[in-house]
């Protein structure tokens, strides 16, 4: 994938600075939600860029690749989009609504070297989790990896309302990580896929049976094996019929 250098999107990165000020008071305002939804457009068109790009040369088995004309036009409409709706995109986040926190997240650690930038996206993402924003959780099993080892961070997992009702409204949602078999139905040449609120849940169950799995914490990922299957992964409703759901 071309790297967008848009002067280290130095916009996006003024993002942070007020971030989980207000995490008590927490209310998504009517400007926040107007905002998110005023830049949604432009952030759907920068994964559709993505999609787009990668379908036709990011793979590896492909003999197609893009000349410096195509490189070059590709990052001018990236910077393009990311100038509409980066700014729109921070105010919403500054104002602690939690999807536009994720998706500011969900960009920014696609156009920056993860160095430079980890500490401030995983506040942006524990911020999001918090407020129960389920997307942000698997976004950090992805991103954050000393932070979803901590207690702190299943705890969160695991205060997830039953119910996303109030949130349902900003979904669907991206992500490059879908796991489960319910989701074969997503054309394999898309490097982002879009997920409604259920499909989210399942993925991020199944993600965190998978990181327990890899702990050796049986009951955890038993655990989470059936918190997946209850949101209709069909890989997790596949291993929990064998008797040690393997």
């Amino acid at each position: 994938m071309v790297r967008v250098n848009i002067k280290r999107l130095a916009l996006i990165f003024l993002l942070f600075s007020t971030v989980g000020a207000n995490a008590e008071s927490f209310k998504i305002t009517s400007e926040s939600e107007a905002l998110y939804f005023k830049a949604l457009p432009y952030l759907d068109e920068i994964d559709k860029e993505d999609n787009d790009f990668f379908r036709k040369y990011g793979r590896r088995s492909s003999e197609t690749k893009p000349s410096e004309d195509q490189k070059k036009q590709y990052r001018e409409r990236l910077t393009s989009l990311l100038n509409k709706g980066i700014p729109l995109l921070k105010q919403s986040a500054d104002e602690g609504n939690p999807a536009a926190q994720y998706r500011l997240a969900w960009i920014s650690s696609r156009f920056e070297p993860r160095e430079k930038v980890v500490d401030k996206i995983c506040t942006l993402l524990k911020s999001s989790l918090s407020h129960g924003f389920a997307p942000a959780g698997t976004q950090m099993l992805m991103y954050c990896f000393d932070d979803v080892k901590t207690t702190e961070f299943r705890s969160l997992i695991d205060a997830l309302p039953n119910d996303e009702n109030s949130l349902r409204k900003y979904y669907p949602q991206s992500t490059i990580m879908a796991i489960c078999d319910m989701f074969h139905g997503v054309r394999d040449s898309d490097a982002i896929v879009s997920l409604d609120e259920k499909d989210t849940r399942a993925n991020l169950y199944m993600s965190l049976a998978t990181q327990m799995s890899r702990q050796s914490l049986k009951q955890e990922r038993l655990h989470y094996l059936q918190k997946a299957a209850q949101y209709g992964c069909k890989d997790a409703i596949e291993r929990l019929r064998t008797p040690i759901g393997s």
